[in-house]
């Protein structure tokens, strides 16, 4: 169902808690949706220092995509819902950093030499990276190859090596 659908009354009911312990944890419906989907995105970025290439990352991510399409399309009207928007874009900068950390040597020298630069570039993959996700799961496509195959052809060259 929509995420814009579902009620703070109706979780707790199904949960077995008092909104009072609803909004301990969480503001919203939506906010607890985005907590739970970055939380697996996170185990799912575990993989990023076993990686052989960012492309491992950005598959491991687009399976966890996959796994919860009918949640991430849920909270889709015609976008993610901005809370489930931001954590996947906080996770995904994330993720990048951790790459550049791990391969400093892929970093062009603008970039290596001024953390601003390289702040907007990774916001600048990071956007991009969700706006493809978006367009995937609008298109019904569960062809994760070809996903991961063309985020990564859209994606600078430099990201790649």
């Amino acid at each position: 169902m929509p995420i814009g659908d579902v009620t703070v009354a109706a979780i707790c009911v199904e949960a077995g808690v008092t909104r009072d312990t609803f909004y301990r944890h969480s503001d919203s419906a939506v906010a607890l949706l985005a907590d739970a989907l970055a939380a697996e995105i996170a185990e799912a970025m575990e993989i990023l220092p076993r990686a052989d290439a960012i492309g491992d990352g950005e598959r491991a991510l687009l399976e966890h995509v996959q796994r919860r399409a009918r949640v991430y399309r849920g909270a889709m009207h015609p976008l993610l819902a901005a809370p489930v928007r931001d954590n996947l874009d906080r996770s995904i900068r994330a993720g990048l950093l951790l790459w550049v950390e791990l391969h400093p040597e892929i970093l062009p020298h603008a970039f290596a030499t001024d953390t601003a630069a390289l702040a907007i570039a990774v916001a600048y993959a990071a956007s991009g990276t969700v706006g493809a996700i978006e367009e995937w799961l609008r298109s019904g496509d569960d062809d994760i190859d070809r996903a991961v195959r063309l985020i990564l052809a859209a994606s600078p060259e430099w990201w790649l090596r």
